[in-house]
């Protein structure tokens, strides 16, 4: 497994318009990811590659991601709506991501210290899912469209 900015190529196009995510509930599609990161230069988005296919997307959003959930400005990056495709579920390929996210941020983001991210109260299989690749709750509270988030934080170890 690994994790690749996305970059507008049409085989990358291919997979994107390919992927299947039907429940947007706690999540937002790679479409809605890369559209907004062309204009919110901060907002990185990232393609889950295994096998050489496309099997989950995400955003690492800097400065004003984390800030907005009491993070560092400039030391902390926000993982922004993590999905898996539905033709790969159950197959524990959020959790490799997010043991592999800690190399690819030390590798391409150099002054950061500390990954975080907002998960939904209510969805505890994410929440499991965080845990288990290291994640801690920060024990602050936000309040997003679908109720209460909870604020997890990873330190790097640099």
């Amino acid at each position: 497994m690994r994790l690749i900015e996305y970059t507008e190529t049409k085989e990358n196009l291919r997979m994107i318009h390919t992927y299947q995510l039907t429940d947007l509930t706690y999540t937002g599609s790679p479409v809605s990811i890369i559209s907004k990161s062309k204009y919110y230069l901060d907002r990185k988005p990232i393609m889950i590659i295994d096998n050489e296919r496309l099997v989950g997307f995400f955003c690492l959003h800097l400065h004003d991601g984390p800030a907005y959930y009491g993070g560092n400005f400039d030391t902390d990056v926000l993982i922004r709506t993590l999905s898996i495709d539905e033709r790969y579920r159950h197959q524990h390929l959020a959790l490799s991501a997010m043991l592999i996210v800690n190399k690819y941020v030390q590798e391409n983001f150099a002054n950061i210290e500390r990954i975080i991210l907002a998960v939904n109260h209510a969805n505890l299989v994410a929440q499991n899912t965080y845990k288990k690749a290291g994640f801690h709750d920060s024990g602050i509270r936000t309040y997003g469209k679908l109720g209460q988030q909870l604020i997890f934080y990873k330190n790097l170890n640099l």
